[in-house]
């Protein structure tokens, strides 16, 4: 009988113990002597060691079978159709684009990270993946991720930083969004990344808020959820909204005493993902429901840029206008958007007399192992010096703040050992600046000239937004000029405001 067993698993594949034993009760065996047969196979009949699947049921595979793409997509099929937690975390990791940081994997496995009796644990999820080999933790940029398969991946660890830039600003605009129709509270709105981000009951969102609206108050005025998770790109398929639909069902049954409403925000989803999200009760929307069209359409194209943040700056103004025109009145406290766009300015002003630039370069030092992000990379001088800038935007009104300093300072260590061991630039001199769009507060200032005159090997030295204007309006760069004026110097209130903080810190 295990020649059967055999000749079943030679034809369709590794497959869980059920589709064997159907295989078997239709060649005429009791159900009971089928389970018999199989919990009595031997070689070349094997069972994979790690328990993946409900109940404990076994999958069973040939040798020359084993890390086969037959055999990663036939246990993909069974851990989807038995409705295990495992193949909901990797479904919600493929929807991450396969590459993660590693905090971020109790999002999307779905699995509580406060104990619940009769569930696994986010950790335990995480650890049964790794040694099933579905998942391997990594350090990236100094920071542990996970990451999956290539054949499941489709996100580089270069895209993951394009990716979490996008859903930052689409986090601070659902805060500000929410907050402003009296959706939630605005000091209880929570995103992804800040350390008071706390889980739901046992669960954890990319959003959450308080929630004072009737429909999901409770009693004595106990107030209810909203909550939410977030994706830049992608069209999600029914698989990967599985893991929201399977927390989102978990939350609500576990907090009869108020009302939770349940919002996934991605570019696109399948009819089926659609089907089966408004099925469970899930708010499916996309950045064109939520904050309209032409804020959507932006929301895209600004995706489209910073994949080639370079090659956007070096062209023509156009597309940069048209972003900070639409998508700045969406911006949240955080600046996140503000800061993008400036750095998409700043390379196309540090693009007007240098042969070539890089954005978003990844520096690292080779003895320490420590990273720093290198916003635009500007070779001058025909090709005999670089010039590693730091980008601050501010809002009107801003400063760049002796804390921002101090740490640019800190970074200049690393980039200066990355270009000793560059292939190109080693035999470049080395220059470093911080541009900012606000004005240099006086103790930042201080601290600049004084560095200033001590680093003479590698020299230092800054714009703040009066030079950047100048350099703009110098280079007959109308358009950049004025946006620079609009959306980071001119204070809406008080167009004289920044002029005045500027003049006070001179």
């Amino acid at each position: 009988m295990t020649d059967m067993i055999q000749k079943y698993l030679s034809k369709h594949g590794p497959s869980r113990s059920s589709l064997v034993a159907e295989f078997l009760i239709a060649s005429g065996m009791t159900a009971e002597a089928a389970r018999q047969r199989i919990s009595r196979a031997q070689p070349p009949v094997h069972r994979f060691p790690i328990p993946m699947l409900p109940k404990r049921e076994a999958f069973l595979y040939l040798k020359e079978d084993r890390n086969s793409e037959r055999f990663w997509d036939n246990f993909m099929r069974d851990l989807r159709a038995t409705g295990s937690v495992f193949g909901i975390a990797i479904d919600g990791m493929i929807a991450r684009g396969g590459f993660i940081k590693k905090n971020d994997f109790s999002v999307i496995s779905s699995a509580p990270v406060i104990p619940v009796a009769k569930q696994l644990s986010v950790e335990v999820v995480a650890k049964r993946l790794i040694r099933a080999g579905f998942m391997q933790e990594v350090n990236h940029e100094n920071v542990a991720h996970y990451e999956l398969p290539i054949s499941l991946a489709s996100t580089s660890p270069e895209g993951l930083r394009v990716r979490e830039l996008i859903e930052r600003v689409l986090l601070d605009a659902m805060r500000e969004w929410a907050g402003n129709i009296g959706l939630v509270s605005f000091d209880s709105a929570r995103l992804r990344g800040e350390p008071n981000l706390e889980p739901i009951s046992s669960f954890t969102f990319d959003f959450t808020g308080a929630s004072y609206l009737l429909p999901l108050r409770g009693d004595a005025g106990k107030p209810g959820f909203v909550v939410a998770d977030v994706f830049a790109e992608g069209r999600l398929g029914v698989n990967e909204v599985r893991y929201f639909i399977r927390k989102a069902t978990a939350l609500k049954s576990t907090r009869k005493d108020i009302g939770v409403l349940s919002i996934i925000v991605a570019d696109e989803f399948s009819g089926e993902a659609l089907t089966a999200g408004h099925a469970a009760g899930v708010l499916m929307a996309t950045p064109k429901d939520l904050f309209g069209k032409r804020v959507g359409n932006a929301i895209t194209s600004l995706m489209k840029v910073l994949k080639n943040a370079a090659a956007y700056a070096s062209s023509n103004p156009k597309q940069l206008m048209f972003l900070m025109d639409n998508l700045l009145e969406i911006e949240g406290r955080n600046g996140n958007l503000r800061g993008v766009l400036f750095e998409l300015m700043a390379g196309y002003l540090a693009r007007l007399d240098a042969p070539s630039i890089d954005m978003n370069k990844i520096a690292k030092d080779p003895k320490t192992g420590k990273t720093a992000e290198i916003d635009v990379l500007k070779v001058t001088n025909q090709s005999t010096s670089v010039t590693a800038i730091e980008c601050k935007g501010k809002e009107p009104g801003g400063v760049l703040t002796i804390f921002e300093v101090e740490r640019w300072l800190e970074k200049i260590a690393i980039i200066r050992a990355y270009l000793r061991n560059h292939d190109s630039f080693r035999e470049f001199k080395h220059r470093f600046e911080i541009w900012t769009s606000g004005a240099i507060e006086a103790e930042a200032l201080s601290l600049l000239q004084d560095e200033k005159a001590k680093r003479t090997k590698a020299p230092i030295d800054w714009k703040d937004g009066q030079a950047m204007l100048k350099l703009a309006t110098e280079a007959k760069q109308k358009g950049v000029a004025d946006a620079l004026k609009q959306h980071f110097m001119n204070h809406p209130l008080d167009d004289t405001k920044w002029k005045r903080i500027t003049k006070a810190k001179q």
